[in-house]
């Protein structure tokens, strides 16, 4: 995942409430820390906090899953 992608993310969860406080308070931290380099340094530095954090693998992906769970439930539901 790259950095825009993550950034089109959060601003997806924002809208859709998707996430908890703690999340979306670790995701603006994310990208204010990423932010703060300049434009050509700042796909490296996602690079190495996504390394550090698993963000893609303990973030993103579970939520995306539960997502696609609530959505399939629903879906269901309604039938």
């Amino acid at each position: 995942m790259k950095f825009k992608e993550f950034k089109d993310w959060c601003n997806h969860r924002a809208c859709d409430g998707s996430w908890g406080m703690g999340t979306a308070m670790f995701c603006v931290d994310i990208a204010g820390q990423v932010n703060t380099q300049p434009f050509w340094k700042r796909e490296r530095k996602w690079q190495e906090l996504n390394a550090e954090y698993e963000i893609e693998n303990s973030i993103v992906i579970p939520i995306n899953n539960k997502i696609a769970e609530l959505e399939n439930s629903i879906s269901k539901d309604s039938l």
